[in-house]
C-alpha cells in the first residue's frame, strides 16, 4: 500500500501524518438507530407489497417476488457492505493534501489549500469522524458511513476526477493530530 502511495504524491510531497479507521461494531452511536429503522422499514414494505401482490395475483410471477426479495437483501446487506468498505480505506495527510484511499484502491484529496473548513463529529461513532469542506457539513450525520466510502467530488470537473470538494475521515483515534495539521495550515474547525 505503501508503494502504491509514493506514486500517487507528488515530487517533494511529504507524508504528515497516516491513519484509518478504528474497528467498530456494526450498530455504533447514533448509526444504529439509522440501520434499525432501514431494516425494520425493509422487512415491512417488502412483506406488504408481496403481500398485496401475491393475494391479487391467482399466477404470480415468481420473477416479480424475486426481484423484490432481491432488492430487499440488497438493502439489508448494505450497512455489512459498508462497514467492510470502511475498514479498507486508508488516510494521509502530506503537507499539500489529505488522502483517502478507499477499499477498491481509489485514490481520493482534497487540497489544503482549498478545504474551507471542519468539523469534528463526536458521538456519531465510536470514534470521532472529521469532515472535511463546508459542503458536507449539512449532510454529513445523515450519510456519515456512506460519504466517508465515497468523497464528495465534481461530477463535472473532468480534469481532476481524484479531487473532492468533501470528504470524511471515519472513525479516528487521533483526530486531534489531524486537527493540529489543519490549525498549521489556517483552516478553521465550523461548530
Amino acid at each position: 500500500m505503501e508503494e502504491k502511495l509514493k506514486t500517487y504524491l507528488r515530487p517533494g510531497e511529504q507524508v504528515r501524518w497516516r491513519g484509518q479507521p478504528a474497528p467498530f461494531p456494526l450498530l455504533e452511536g447514533k448509526i444504529k438507530t439509522q440501520i434499525l429503522v432501514k431494516w425494520i422499514v425493509t422487512v415491512v414494505l417488502g412483506a406488504v407489497l408481496l403481500g398485496v401482490y401475491l393475494a391479487s395475483n391467482e399466477v404470480p410471477s415468481m420473477g416479480f417476488v424475486g426481484l423484490v426479495a432481491l432488492v430487499m437483501a440488497v438493502i439489508l446487506i448494505s450497512p455489512v457492505v459498508e462497514r467492510r468498505n470502511l475498514m479498507g480505506v486508508r488516510y494521509w495527510v502530506t503537507d499539500q493534501r489529505v488522502i483517502l484511499l478507499t477499499r477498491d484502491q481509489t485514490f481520493y484529496y482534497m487540497e489544503l489549500a482549498k478545504i474551507d473548513g471542519y468539523q469534528v463529529l463526536d458521538g456519531a461513532a465510536a470514534e470521532k469522524c472529521l469532515v472535511l469542506g463546508s459542503c458536507l457539513f449539512e449532510e454529513a450525520a445523515r450519510r456519515l458511513r456512506w460519504r466517508a466510502c465515497h468523497p464528495k467530488t465534481d461530477i463535472q470537473g473532468h480534469d481532476h476526477p481524484d479531487q473532492a470538494m468533501g470528504m470524511i475521515l471515519y472513525g479516528l483515534r487521533d483526530v486531534e493530530a489531524v486537527e493540529k495539521l489543519l490549525r498549521q495550515r489556517h483552516i478553521e474547525t465550523v461548530a
